[in-house]
């Protein structure tokens, strides 16, 4: 559900929420002026968040735009409704990249944010306006406000998390466990989407059950766990070697990244969900990596408390405003 920078994340959680990466394109190459509000910008975000990755180029296909003190990349993303992705957002997405300097950054947010919006096309239905910005590089982000973005999702992060590589009642989930993995998806899809960017279609179940056959089980860390013999929840964590497409985000290396966690309401507040991040923890420390980083939905009332406790802070903030034709 979150946004990174340039392009859609991977991602998900009832305290987690799932997003993809499709945008992986090369940095243009920018004219002088362009150049001096990308270094100033990721200069100020730095001191304010050492970090924050990503900021001294704009990533992937748009359309670059000015105003004072301020450079951008915009684009448009048409998601295909009976795709695994159209479960996780609206079905047009329109991305702006927003680099800011100068003495008021507030000011030229706003600027660059208007201009913006004049030029788009929002007369279709299933449209929202997306920014992802750095959460502790706060002068600017009142612009955001005042033109009704509300912040959605964060990106947070956990540098060097341990924990333990086994614990009772959790086991690995292998692919005898699809079935199981995908009704408990499912309703992470529905609990998800009370907070209003997350939409069930007729698709999901079916590209849930594809997509945990043919990308997760085969190729991430996943584990159940179990109470009286019955799932109780789950989780999966992308290793370094799957997360190549936010780890531009996170200035640290190796990155994992925490795509799912899901427990199931009959046992939440028991400490289920503690325990699955412990051994995903544990796990990823055991394989050298040395930060966390994932996706959770700020209407949530239980994902950031959760998060906070678990050694997680913000990294990024998506800002989004649904259109209305």
């Amino acid at each position: 559900m979150g946004d990174l920078d340039g392009g859609l994340t991977r991602g998900s959680s009832a305290i987690c929420t799932p997003v993809w990466a499709l945008f992986r394109g090369r940095p243009d190459h920018y004219c002088a002026g362009m150049n001096s509000v990308i270094r100033a910008h990721a200069a100020r975000v730095r001191a304010a968040d050492p970090l924050v990755g990503g900021q001294y180029e704009l990533f992937g296909a748009g359309d670059l735009i000015e105003a004072r003190d301020a450079v951008g990349r915009a684009s448009v993303e048409r998601i295909d409704p009976g795709s695994m992705r159209a479960s996780w957002s609206p079905l047009i997405l329109h991305r702006l990249q927003a680099r800011v300097a100068g003495p008021d950054p507030e000011a030229a947010l706003g600027a660059l944010l208007d201009r913006w919006v004049a030029g788009l096309r929002l007369d279709e239905p299933d449209q929202a306006l997306t920014v992802s910005w750095p959460s502790r590089d706060t002068t600017p982000v009142r612009a955001l406000a005042v033109r009704d973005f509300a912040p959605i999702v964060a990106q947070t992060v956990h540098r060097s998390p341990t924990g333990v590589t086994a614990a009772p009642g959790v086991r690995r989930a292998t692919m005898a466990d699809l079935e199981t993995m995908a009704r408990l998806y499912e309703r992470l899809v529905a609990y998800d989407a009370q907070f209003g960017w997350v939409t069930p279609r007729p698709s999901t179940p079916a590209r849930i059950r594809d997509f945990l056959a043919t990308e997760v089980l085969p190729t991430e860390w996943c584990w159940l766990a179990e109470r009286d013999g019955e799932a109780a929840g789950c989780v999966i964590v992308q290793p370094p070697g799957h997360s190549g497409w936010i780890a531009r985000s996170v200035n640290a290396a190796p990155v994992a990244y925490l795509s799912v966690l899901y427990v199931e309401p009959s046992v939440r507040g028991r400490g289920v969900g503690a325990v699955l991040t412990e051994v995903a923890h544990g796990h990823a420390a055991a394989q050298g990596v040395t930060a966390m980083t994932l996706h959770h939905a700020l209407p949530n009332p239980l994902s950031a408390p959760f998060w906070a406790r678990r050694g997680y802070r913000p990294l990024f903030t998506q800002w989004v405003r649904h259109a209305r034709p």
